[in-house]
């Protein structure tokens, strides 16, 4: 979509909308105890939204203004390292050897997958940005887990792409980021067929957001953030192969190494015990 004329922004506007929208006619037929929900957990739903949703967004698109692609995207995966410390600096939770050492294989594993040696010139603004989208990524796992305990995941998910499209729109109309969508925009090839961008458009907004979020939701409730961080890694690989099915660009014998070693670090972690959310005892005076 961004080959055929929209801005990174708008494409990112398009697809937290349109996922708001599905979801939200969703919450308002089932009703699952949204303002229960919102009342409750209304902060960490707008947290989440910030963060999780639009942040994320917004901190890598201006990370690729001063890096390359490949520096960008291992800055923001490296936000399952901030979720392991968080977990034990914050929660007092400290990960098992297996969870460690799963980390360190995933995360050599991925240096491997978007082969970050190919990068030149590494400017300060796009390192702040790259660990601003990790740190995003980062409160995307964990404010998911701390949710979840009361939060249905239709709720966090629907809540929060409402507040991130509301929030990268606002950033849009006040021109920090640019939103352009072409709606006579052509040549959006998938497969090598021209798709057009409203099939292009759908599969973003149903398969890539709500079908993505409602089920990573509903796992981190169940597997806990540390893990859920960790085995979202499989992200990079599931983008390289359809990438080499949709968009014919093959990875190289190193990339396919790298996916070997993600496979291998999450295998070590779903064997370690899950971290889940604690709440502190209360101290009696």
């Amino acid at each position: 979509m961004t080959d055929a004329g929209w801005s990174a922004t708008g494409a990112a506007f398009v697809r937290l909308g349109g996922a708001a929208v599905i979801l939200l006619v969703i919450l308002a037929v089932v009703r699952p105890g949204v303002m229960a929900a919102v009342r409750a957990d209304g902060g960490a739903l707008v947290l989440y939204g910030l963060l999780a949703m639009a942040g994320v967004q917004v901190a890598f698109f201006n990370a690729l203004l001063y890096l390359p692609v490949t520096v960008a995207l291992l800055l923001e995966y490296t936000g399952p390292v901030f979720v392991i410390l968080w977990v034990w600096l914050v929660r007092g939770q400290p990960p098992g050897p297996r969870t460690v050492l799963g980390a360190a294989v995933a995360l050599l594993g991925l240096t491997l997958v978007v082969q970050v040696w190919s990068g030149i010139g590494l400017r300060w603004e796009g390192l702040a940005w790259g660990f601003a989208a990790a740190v995003c990524q980062a409160a995307y796992f964990l404010l998911a887990d701390r949710a979840g305990n009361e939060t249905p995941p239709l709720v966090l998910a629907g809540v929060g792409m409402t507040v991130g499209a509301v929030a990268v729109g606002l950033l849009g109309i006040a021109g920090v980021l640019p939103v352009v969508i072409d709606t006579g925009a052509t040549g959006v090839l998938l497969g090598g067929v021209d798709v057009g961008w409203p099939v292009a458009a759908g599969l973003l907004v149903v398969v890539s957001s709500v079908i993505a979020y409602l089920t990573g939701v509903a796992a981190i409730a169940r597997i806990g953030a540390s893990r859920g961080a960790l085995v979202a890694l499989l992200e990079v690989v599931a983008s390289a192969v359809a990438s080499w099915l949709l968009l014919g660009q093959v990875p190289t014998a190193v990339q396919a190494l790298g996916g070997v070693l993600i496979l291998t670090g999450v295998a070590f972690t779903n064997t370690a015990r899950p971290v889940a959310f604690v709440e502190p005892e209360p101290r009696l005076s």
